[in-house]
């Protein structure tokens, strides 16, 4: 059964709900814009499930009844101020929880394997009702009326929902992404370039959904390391790999989404000081794997924050010359660097998964091997110094 995101959202009115906040996933349809065109609840687009929560709390200290939206992955990132915040203030909140690695479904990708088999248990432990909807209007108030109980309580609870169960509302505006759709580049076409600039020897690390699988269709190399989920951890994991092997050039592939999950190892990465490490942010204003939601990257400089945490220098590029020669520039010259690169949303209708060919532990050990050959002389072109 499937109801549409119309429907959720007026009967999330009639109960009352005035605030809503969340993070984007594939399952919840046009949710989030249908959301953010309805002038009777007000709503945030969070950068992570932790701050969607906590701006769920606020709004509910304000008097508004708050529902916050995620991913079933992303509940580990809600656990603190679940416990720390929610609970021990005793002010309850509806989670709207996206499934993803459901154990009675088609087998998903692997990232959502682990979590998908441990959802109801994680609530259960956490001492929080849920729900399985149904799909139908009549369920879904159903849910709604359990958590009033559960509210009487003080108590959260949770509504699970699984894919295929919404389906699109109507009038949603598309001048968002019209405007996003300007940007000369598309990611594919942003990552042909970078990889036409890389050495032989050079290791890249790429974030989760349409940037990896586009850096695998353009350029699958033993020396990518493709991220499966862990939104928001690319970068660290890339800055990691350039701490421990200062001899190779670390370049890490990100997306605008992900560094304003954690935007806190921007700081760190500035601390750290890698000189041998090239962060670029794929910027499409967007999280555009799970529905074209937008992120709040249109009003933000991503540029000038890491300027601000320390990088050497830092680019931004819009048109193929100009990342071409801040690519050259930055390969060539001390980091740590920080390239920003407006792109537009388009992507190839056949988008391959890296798990079509490699599974997280081949990929793994293939990146490993890589990373012991010797570099050769590959970084005699980089100045004296450029890398420690």
């Amino acid at each position: 059964m499937t109801m549409s995101t119309s429907t959720l959202l007026s009967l999330l009115k009639q109960q009352k709900y005035g605030f809503f906040s969340g993070v984007p996933c594939s399952n919840f349809a046009d949710l989030f814009q249908q959301v953010s065109l309805d002038n009777d609840i007000a709503s945030v687009p969070a950068a992570s499930e932790g701050s969607a929560l906590s701006f769920a709390v606020g709004a509910a200290l304000a008097g508004r009844r708050s529902v916050v939206a995620l991913q079933n992955s992303g509940l580990g990132n809600i656990i603190n101020p679940l416990t720390s915040l929610v609970q021990i203030n005793c002010i309850p909140t509806l989670l709207l929880i996206s499934v993803r690695g459901h154990t009675d479904e088609a087998e998903d990708e692997p990232q959502h394997r682990i979590m998908g088999a441990n959802t109801h248990a994680l609530l259960d432990q956490l001492a929080i009702p849920w729900s399985e909807f149904d799909g139908t209007p009549q369920g879904f108030m159903a849910a709604l009326l359990k958590a009033e109980e559960a509210f009487g309580r003080s108590v959260s609870f949770a509504v699970l929902v699984r894919k295929g169960q919404l389906s699109a509302g109507l009038g949603v505006v598309g001048d968002r992404e019209l405007q996003v759709d300007g940007y000369p580049l598309s990611v594919g076409s942003a990552l042909e370039i970078v990889s036409e600039a890389l050495r032989t020897s050079d290791l890249v690390v790429s974030t989760t959904g349409f940037i990896s699988r586009e850096l695998f269709r353009v350029s699958d190399r033993p020396e990518n390391f493709y991220m499966q989920g862990s939104l928001g951890h690319c970068s660290a994991v890339a800055a990691g790999v350039a701490l421990a092997h200062p001899s190779r050039r670390v370049v890490a592939l990100d997306g605008d989404g992900a560094v304003l999950m954690h935007m806190g190892v921007l700081s760190t990465i500035g601390y750290a000081a890698p000189r041998n490490f090239l962060h670029i942010v794929l910027d499409n204003e967007g999280y555009v794997s799970t529905g074209k939601q937008e992120s709040t990257s249109v009003t933000s400089s991503l540029e000038a924050v890491a300027a601000a945490c320390g990088y050497r220098a830092v680019s931004r590029c819009v048109t193929k010359a100009e990342l071409d020669d801040a690519v050259a520039r930055s390969l060539a010259s001390e980091g740590p660097h920080f390239l920003l690169c407006k792109v537009n949303q388009s992507h190839s209708r056949s988008l391959p998964r890296v798990t079509s060919q490699h599974t997280p532990e081949e990929n793994k050990r293939a990146f490993q091997i890589a990373v012991s050959r010797p570099s050769g002389g590959d970084l005699q072109a980089v100045p004296a110094g450029a890398v420690r």
